[in-house]
């Protein structure tokens, strides 16, 4: 470009700007009130704005404004959360506009997140994107965030691994993305990227579980996800597959999670305070076989000289698990806020002190969080926005899961018969139990083993805003943003000589010293111009930027065996071994996207690409790009009694990027033949190694009906997954394994649909029932190796098996194929009613399907020990001897109440009379889980004993026991 032509462009923007600056300083003052048309009540902090200006302001707690508006013929346009916006024309020598909103019951003007830095109303969205509000998040106490959203997204399974305090759940969206892939959905909050890495503890070299020696996947660790207070978010958005999730690129295939958190808004302080009191309890056991005499006691324990005494006069019971597991401590939750601010300045601090009781011994999570968010207006064109959160977590989760030493609980019990006391005697000594075989006894073991988790973690982003220009239907802004997300882990586990299974293995006394980190620096930049004519009636926002990611995850464990008792230092073992692994990665996108809202906001279409490239890569120079394309289209009142009808398709894809390693082939050193060398790892590396991709073609319908009695929508897509990250075996000759490769495909089809009805809106009785169902359907469609097994303990207990032309999820056994992990499908029941000063609201969760191949009902047969044993378990287990295994892979279905709420508005004459300055109080009583029906035999249908995994979960073997929880609350608002 010519200095000529560079400054022509300067001088028609510096005319322009002028131009704007001067029509703004002919201004005229417009008042008004904003109130509910439904109501007549004021609206606070209403939004009210001159259409195609920067002019704005917010109501007071009156409801009323006063704005300074251009002269001349003006828009005026009012917004407020919970209702439709409003938009009149203002005249030359009008001074008064007064402005009366419906309740938007369905939220359907909602903003929703399109882009890195755009948004458009939900009603105009081309994708089923679920939106979670905040009430819906806090309505029932939950231990962490992933357990707050459960039963709320269609097409979402939300599933815990166990039920050991401080949470642990994987988020799957649209059923199995990848083989060998990560399986994370892309947590983003406030516009950074944020960790949700899993760093186990290593309570396998404890346990033994894997070969005792790195953390595994067994030991069922805390997804970080868990740290965030969700009274503090504002919104959820779950952007479910490429279509929607395209612009994120390279990371986003298995979804995206935008969580927006809370922040001021212009007007004296307030303050909120929430306190919560309750307990949590064992909501199922699995029992244990009843005895009646020594006789029957022998032939199934033998041990005659122990078993005799004990049953001499008949065989007593002792109820092991109720125990154990049956502690209800006391539970709480603190959580206040402040917010406020001026026309320059706005401000969010909260602050969150909880504790979540364990229903075992030693075990419980405590959580302490303070987050303070800052905007902050700079002259006219500079806007700042920063959000700081520091979060505490201390988790102590006991011990459960798969192990080969019979350590956990639910590996010792089966082989435990029920009339010999575990009980501890007067002077404490908890006595041998001599039936496992190496004395475990986990009364003991939970009461002296030590496995604590322990979080420091900070969360910073910095936004400048720059209203680069503003002149008449022309808007530009700038933004950069700069992100650090900080956490250090530390797990301490002892394992003292003194418990009785420690020296089965000759080294008696574990101590387990794991300390990891997790640092990701983002760095995101976006120019946006928005062309919006006074008319309304089109608009177009152009936005492009670039994304950065700098990431390193540190992990270093320390384990000593051989230590005398009353010792904790792990420099007192005999023995000590030490393993370390870092992954730094370092990954760039740029992005572009087109979004055009015509025919008077009916017809929304959109156009995008994002290109990416990381140091995962095989190339780490060469960019990968991901496009996306979608369009929707409103019809206002086709017929009589139907309001609306919106049809949308699109297009998009994303990736998954490559483990961190896989390009490289392993080397190290050691000894070949009694001579020193090098040692090739097993598996060879890819050069070439590349991000899976998946492509998503989506379509469907919304409908409103009924002047808003009822809105359905209906969503179809079609997900393909390609160059997936597949493990090939390669000839001995080569001196290694396998390779890794990208090939073969997989396919996801499925449907979501949705229904809400609000048949109740009146200023006293208001009620929203809403209803979701949704099924997938994943097939393998190509695969360019021999079909294999991956996960669980080999075919005779049942293994997942990946095979050409099959689904992706299906478990064999001896027999052949024995079940599916995939639910037939999911479906929900929700309803909040309002009547006074009354509120009811619940959550049923409906899974049909999803097979869970349970070892746990293995052991105890096999230790002929189950309740039913005769003559039930004994059938079981010579089945299974003969080759049977789906007697083991059953039916995982569930109905269960997740949530039941019942709050009370106090009248304000008595919060006046008994809470000075105290705007409302409300009490309420809540519960989780309280209801659970299920032909499964386990003790929960939700369990995964390998944690975090793309394939290979469903499996039951010896889990935490879950739990039911009570809360009373109240809450204050000053």
């Amino acid at each position: 470009m010519s200095k000529r032509a560079l400054f022509g462009m300067l001088a028609v923007i510096l005319a322009v700007t002028l131009g704007a600056r001067d029509a703004l300083a002919q201004a005229r003052m417009i008042t008004g009130k904003v109130t509910s048309a439904q109501t007549g009540a004021p609206i606070a902090r209403a939004n009210v704005s001159v259409f195609g200006t920067v002019v704005v302001t917010l109501t007071n707690d009156q409801g009323e404004y006063s704005l300074s508006a251009p002269a001349g013929q003006v828009r005026v346009l009012v917004r407020a959360v919970g209702f439709k916006r409003r938009q009149v024309t203002v005249t030359a020598d009008q001074q008064t506009a007064d402005f009366a909103l419906d309740q938007d019951v369905f939220n359907l003007e909602a903003v929703v997140v399109t882009g890195q830095a755009t948004a458009v109303a939900q009603q105009n969205l081309a994708n089923a994107v679920a939106t979670i509000a905040p009430e819906a998040l806090t309505r029932a106490p939950t231990p962490t965030i992933e357990n707050a959203v459960q039963g709320k997204i269609p097409g979402a399974l939300i599933q815990e691994n166990s039920g050991a305090p401080g949470g642990g759940a994987q988020i799957t969206l649209r059923g199995v993305s990848t083989i060998n892939g990560s399986v994370n959905p892309l947590i983003v909050v406030d516009g950074m990227v944020i960790s949700n890495d899993v760093i186990a503890s290593n309570m396998n070299a404890v346990t033994a579980a894997a070969g005792g020696g790195n953390a595994s996947n067994q030991d069922n660790a805390v997804n970080r996800l868990a740290d965030l207070n969700p009274a503090d978010v504002a919104n959820v958005e779950v952007l479910k597959g490429a279509s929607a999730a395209a612009i994120y690129g390279s990371e986003a295939a298995n979804g995206v999670i935008i969580i927006t958190t809370k922040r001021g808004q212009t007007g004296a302080p307030r303050f909120t305070m929430t306190q919560r009191f309750g307990q949590f309890r064992l909501a199922n056991k699995l029992g244990q076989r009843r005895f009646t005499d020594s006789a029957d006691a022998v032939s199934a324990f033998g041990h005659g000289a122990i078993v005799g005494p004990i049953c001499r006069n008949g065989c007593p019971f002792y109820d092991f698990e109720q125990e154990l597991y049956g502690l209800h401590t006391l539970s709480f939750e603190t959580d206040g806020s402040i917010s406020g601010g001026t026309d320059q300045t706005s401000y969010f601090i909260s602050g969150l002190v909880k504790r979540d009781g364990g229903i075992a011994p030693n075990t419980g999570y405590d959580k302490q969080s303070i987050r303070a968010n800052l905007d902050q207006l700079l002259g006219s064109r500079f806007h700042l926005s920063v959000s700081t959160q520091l979060i505490h977590s201390l988790a102590n989760r006991g011990i459960s899961n798969n192990d080969n030493t019979s350590t956990s609980p639910y590996l010792v019990f089966p082989f435990t018969p029920s009339f010999f006391n575990l009980e501890p005697n007067a002077n404490g000594v908890y006595p041998f139990n001599p039936f496992p075989g190496n004395g475990s006894n986990p009364l003991q073991t939970l009461a002296l083993l030590k496995n604590a988790e322990d979080v420091w973690r900070v969360l910073g982003t910095t936004k400048l805003r720059i209203d680069a220009l503003t002149s008449g239907p022309h808007h530009l802004e700038f933004n950069i943003m700069g992100g650090l997300d900080y956490y250090e882990q530390q797990n301490d586990i002892l394992s003292p000589p003194t418990l009785y299974f420690e020296p089965a293995d000759g080294q008696p006394g574990t101590v387990v010293l794991g300390k990891g980190s997790d640092q990701r620096v983002n760095l995101v930049g976006s120019a946006i111009y928005n062309y919006a004519p006074a008319s309304g009636s089109y608009s177009a926002t152009t936005s492009a930027g670039f994304q950065y990611q700098d990431s390193h995850l540190n992990q270093t464990n320390a384990v000593g065996r051989t230590i005398l008792a009353g010792q904790q230092n792990i420099n007192q073992a005999t023995t000590i071994v030490i393993n370390q692994a870092q992954t730094p990665v370092r990954s760039a996108g740029l992005y572009a996207q087109e979004e055009v809202l015509a025919l008077d906001q009916r017809l929304l279409v959109t156009g995008g690409v994002r290109a990416d490239r990381s140091s995962v890569n095989g190339d780490t120079r060469k960019f990968f790009y991901f496009p996306k394309f979608s369009a929707s289209y409103r019809f206002l009142t086709p017929v009589s009694g139907l309001d609306e009808v919106k049809i949308r398709g699109a297009f998009g894809q994303t990736g998954n990027p490559p483990l961190f390693g896989q390009k490289f082939t392993p080397e190290g050193t050691g000894v070949i033949g009694g001579l020193f060398g090098t040692v090739s790892g097993a598996n060879a590396g890819s050069s070439d190694i590349k991000p899976e991709r998946q492509t998503e073609m989506e379509g469907g319908f919304d409908a409103t009906v009924g002047h808003e009695f009822a809105t359905f929508s209906f969503t179809y897509y079609n997900k393909t997954i390609t160059d997936l990250l597949l493990v090939a075996r390669v000839a001995p000759s080569t001196g290694r394994t396998n390779r890794i490769f990208n090939g073969g495909k997989l396919r996801n089809l499925g449907q979501e649909i949705a229904l809400s009805i609000s048949p109740f809106r009146r200023p006293d009785l208001n009620w929203i029932a809403r209803l979701t169902f949704s099924r997938n359907r994943s097939k393998v469609v190509e695969l360019p190796v021999p079909a294999f097994n991956t996960g669980g303990f080999g075919t005779s207990l049942g293994a997942f098996r990946i095979e050409q032309g099959k689904s992706a999820t299906q478990i064999v056994g001896t027999e052949g194929v024995v079940g599916d992990a995939e639910p037939k499908f999911q479906a929900t029941g929700s309803s909040d009613l309002t009547w006074k000063r009354w509120n009811f609201g619940f959550l049923w969760d409906w899974k049909k399907g999803g097979d869970i191949i349970n070892l746990t009902q293995l052991l105890y047969d096999a230790g002929s020990n189950s309740a039913d044993q005769i003559p039930a378990g004994n059938q079981r287990i010579t089945d299974w001897a003969n080759g049977k295994t789906k007697i083991y892979v059953q039916d995982g279905s569930y109905l269960k109440l997740r949530e039941v709420t019942l709050g009370y508005d106090l009248p304000e004459s008595l919060v006046g009379h008994l809470f000075g300055g105290v705007r409302y109080a409300r009490l309420n009583v809540s519960g989780r889980n309280l209801i659970r029906i299920t032909p499964y035999k386990g003790l929960d249908p939700e369990v995964s004993n390998f944690g975090n995994q793309a394939i290979a979960r469903n499996i039951d073997v010896a889990p935490f026991p879950p739990s039911r929880s009570f809360f009373f609350s109240i809450d204050l608002g000053f």
